[in-house]
């Protein structure tokens, strides 16, 4: 079974050398062309039409899924090399959320499991990975194989409530891809020194912590409401006791 590296490992690894990672709101688009073979195209409206004319008029062919609804961003990677969509008339917070998810699933999705598969069997393997050739029978048998998608790699990031996929297979993966997400824009370390200097105050609502976080990191207040207690419900709460219950479960 493949194995992850975890989100702390490989956002240490994307920031390292930029010299931004001290600085929040985080420039993570600055820090894609520092670091990544990642070019990045904001479209006004963003489908899997306006995406596939936009790579049609550049020649690049990549197969995309039939999908009707409005996006807030996609990925389209191959031969080692991707292409990040994003949705430009969303705020600059939404923007950097969905860059940032994006760049998780390059990262864990495609780089990860391509650079495990050529270490495995060595650099003549791309010409599998990139479609140039048929996986001989002893490379389709090989296990590792089996956790890599070969040819071009896309991924849709609807608008949340648009019937996302259900899958196991696929919340999974978009699990792991909003937690380096976060991590990349939002360090959990960062979030925890926060928390703890709001714990000096005596009542502090759900949704004011989630806003102030938001504020900070620039991002949208709900990026936040998965580290806390699972419930829709607004109370007022002491951090004293609760988040600091909550830091110790993790």
């Amino acid at each position: 079974m493949m194995q992850h590296p975890s989100p702390e490992t490989l956002a240490h690894e994307f920031w390292a050398g930029t010299g931004l990672q001290d600085t929040f709101p985080r420039d993570i688009e600055r820090a894609i062309a520092m670091k990544l073979p990642v070019a990045l195209v904001k479209l006004s409206q963003l489908t899997t039409k306006t995406i596939g004319q936009w790579l049609e008029q550049r020649r690049i062919i990549a197969p995309l899924p039939l999908d009707q609804r409005d996006l807030l961003g996609s990925l389209v990677a191959y031969r080692g090399y991707g292409i990040i969509f994003a949705c430009g008339s969303n705020d600059p917070a939404e923007q950097r959320l969905t860059v940032a998810h994006e760049v998780a699933h390059f990262l864990v999705d495609y780089v990860h499991p391509r650079q495990q598969v050529i270490r495995a069997f060595g650099e003549y393997i791309t010409e599998v990975l990139d479609g140039f050739r048929k996986a001989t029978p002893a490379e389709r048998a090989a296990a590792i194989l089996s956790h890599v998608h070969l040819g071009a790699h896309t991924h849709l990031l609807p608008r949340p409530g648009k019937d996302e996929d259900s899958q196991w297979v696929v919340a999974a993966a978009e699990d792991r891809a909003e937690r380096l997400a976060r991590e990349l824009v939002a360090p959990q370390e960062c979030i925890d020194a926060l928390l703890q200097d709001f714990s000096t105050r005596e009542a502090v609502d759900l949704e004011d912590a989630c806003s102030a976080l938001a504020i900070y990191f620039g991002l949208p207040p709900y990026a936040f409401e998965s580290i806390f207690q699972p419930t829709n419900q607004r109370r007022p709460m002491s951090f004293l006791g609760d988040i600091r219950g909550t830091l110790r479960r993790r």
